[in-house]
């Protein structure tokens, strides 16, 4: 516990035990089921009638099996029970136990509460959890005030002034954001009534406290509900962090080949369905290969990275810009017509030769395809026409435009 961070204090016996729990504050109590003047769970029924314990974690700990204590230790007020042969298992519940209790959250709660006294209570209670408030007396300006992108939690009583109750503002906030994980709600009523809570929750409140308020009971559901907000959003996080490392080039931060077969397929199959223009741009650095030999392959990277900043800053939001590998890059362009894609090429042709990144001349040779309304769109086909434009621009010369027309592959139906 002291190389955790933990102050850690042991008493022999019952005795001594409740003596230092008078007079000193603890965070978590692990005792031990065979004591010499009683055993584990009387002594956890004792410690809850102290004041400040009825919150306290307890553990117990144990060489019996823990099904059998089960009913009478959790009836006593046991947190948890942990086997004492098992000290790996002991030592991670402790300190898992001991870091819940004391962690400090972060985060802002929107507080609704028309009750200076309990008003008062609460948000000392919130801060004291390390919590910002933004406190309404009325539930309307509360609404008015409610910030998704800011808010980890709301917190209402069901019976404030003004023309919007807590419930209807329940029902607001839950048809803004139906997800009770990405918006927890937690309601506050004198009216401890069992069908209006069940309503509530029909209505999608997370939880319910009921008043008068019991600081420890409002502070355990409060921090669970702001860590399962915050893990949640984490976890979010994480995976799109995750799938944006599998859909773009880690170099250049352009889309990549596996990005290109899942997104490639539905804009064609949009261009097909609404018989849309689609044009296909293939950019080929000229003599990259002789950047690389003469320069350095750092100094080829960024070369890359620059014009992949000149394409991405061309893109419009429908626009796809994708590295294909090695020095050859690619823009997809649904609703563009081949004279705009023309021009678009000609652009980043100038664009590019001006650029000079890290001091080096480069140029680009690029191939244009198009596909036009009214024919049966094939991207590989298309990507492949791009490609073919590119061979033919590097053989009149390099740092040029060729353009290559699809030909439109009309459906039998439409035939004759």
């Amino acid at each position: 516990m002291t190389g955790a961070g933990h102050v850690p204090a042991v008493a022999c016996n019952a005795a001594d035990a409740m003596q230092r729990l008078r007079s000193e504050n603890f965070g978590l109590v692990c005792i031990a089921y065979a004591l010499p003047d009683t055993d584990g769970i009387s002594l956890t029924r004792e410690l809850r009638t102290l004041p400040g314990y009825r919150d306290v974690p307890v553990l117990l700990m144990t060489s019996q099996q823990p099904e059998s204590l089960h009913h009478e230790a959790f009836g006593a007020g046991v947190t948890d029970i942990c086997i004492r042969t098992g000290m790996q298992e002991l030592f991670k519940r402790v300190l898992n136990l001991a870091e819940r209790h004391s962690a400090t959250l972060h985060g802002r709660v929107l507080y609704v509460e028309d009750s200076r006294t309990v008003t008062r209570v609460m948000v000392q209670l919130l801060e004291s959890l390390g919590l910002s408030v933004d406190h309404f007396a009325r539930a309307d300006r509360a609404l008015e005030a409610f910030d998704e992108r800011y808010h980890d939690l709301v917190i209402s009583d069901l019976l404030v002034e003004g023309e919007l109750s807590g419930v209807g503002l329940v029902r607001e906030l839950r048809q803004r954001q139906p997800d009770p994980v990405r918006l927890p709600l937690l309601a506050i009523s004198g009216l401890d009534d069992a069908a209006r809570r069940v309503e509530l929750f029909r209505l999608g409140i997370n939880d319910f406290i009921s008043k008068p308020v019991v600081r420890e009971e409002a502070a355990a559901r409060i921090r669970n509900l702001v860590t399962q907000k915050q893990l949640f959003e984490q976890v979010q996080q994480q995976r799109e962090q995750l799938y944006q490392m599998a859909m773009t080039d880690p170099l250049t931060g352009l889309f990549n080949r596996h990005s290109l077969d899942k997104v490639g397929s539905k804009i064609s199959a949009a261009a097909n369905r609404h018989d849309l223009s689609l044009s296909v741009i293939v950019i080929d650095l000229d003599h990259f290969k002789a950047i690389n030999d003469q320069h350095g392959h750092l100094a080829g990277d960024r070369v890359l990275v620059s014009v992949a900043d000149l394409l991405r800053k061309s893109c419009r939001e429908e626009d796809f810009a994708v590295r294909l590998g090695g020095e050859e890059l690619m823009l997809i362009l649904p609703r563009c017509s081949l004279g705009n894609a023309e021009r678009r090429a000609e652009e980043l042709r100038q664009a590019i030769a001006s650029l000079e990144p890290a001091g080096i001349s480069v140029t680009g040779s690029f191939g244009v395809s198009y596909r036009p309304k009214g024919s049966m769109i094939d991207l590989e086909s298309l990507i492949n026409d791009a490609d073919q434009a590119v061979y033919a621009a590097k053989a009149s010369g390099r740092n040029t435009v060729v353009s290559s027309v699809w030909q439109a592959q009309i459906p039998k139906q439409q035939q004759g």
